[in-house]
């Protein structure tokens, strides 16, 4: 982990269950979802915003947007590692990033938006000063090329 970028390695592990393939025994995209909800929960826990952080506070981190981008097949039994970063962050709001790999093989990486919400009140809330301050320092100085970006075809673009 250098100190301009932190980055939290293998964060979360699975083996990839027969479950999550398809036919020809490749993970199926929507459990690129679920095990990246599962490092997310990690995450969390590691950086004290998780279940814990919730018991004692009221307030949870909620997703409201996630970016998803699949590089390479990732097959039936194979060990998915998740590493964990902090792309940016707000008073209320953490923008967090998954690689997602097998060994050294990069598979793809996920985005995700969170918003620190009250729950009781059903409302967003700042960060308390002390995790806003420690979320700060772990911001990546600039970001990783793959975050941020956005989807779509160029308008007049030929078919």
């Amino acid at each position: 982990m250098d100190g301009d970028n932190p980055l939290f390695s293998d964060i979360y592990q699975v083996d990839v269950p027969e479950s999550w393939t398809d036919h020809y025994g490749h993970m199926n995209e929507g459990y690129f979802v679920v095990a990246a909800s599962d490092a997310s929960w990690a995450f969390q826990a590691h950086l004290d915003i998780g279940t814990a952080y919730y018991d004692r506070t009221g307030c949870a981190l909620v997703t409201v947007e996630t970016h998803v981008r699949y590089l390479a097949e990732v097959s039936r039994g194979e060990c998915l590692s998740f590493d964990s970063l902090v792309i940016g962050h707000d008073a209320k709001r953490l923008h967090i990033g998954h690689v997602f790999r097998v060994g050294e093989r990069q598979c793809g990486t996920i985005e995700c938006m969170w918003l620190h919400l009250d729950h009781q009140a059903a409302r967003t809330k700042p960060f308390p000063p002390d995790i806003d301050s420690r979320l700060a320092a772990l911001v990546w100085k600039e970001p990783p090329a793959w975050a941020a970006r956005h989807i779509g075809l160029a308008r007049g673009a030929s078919r």
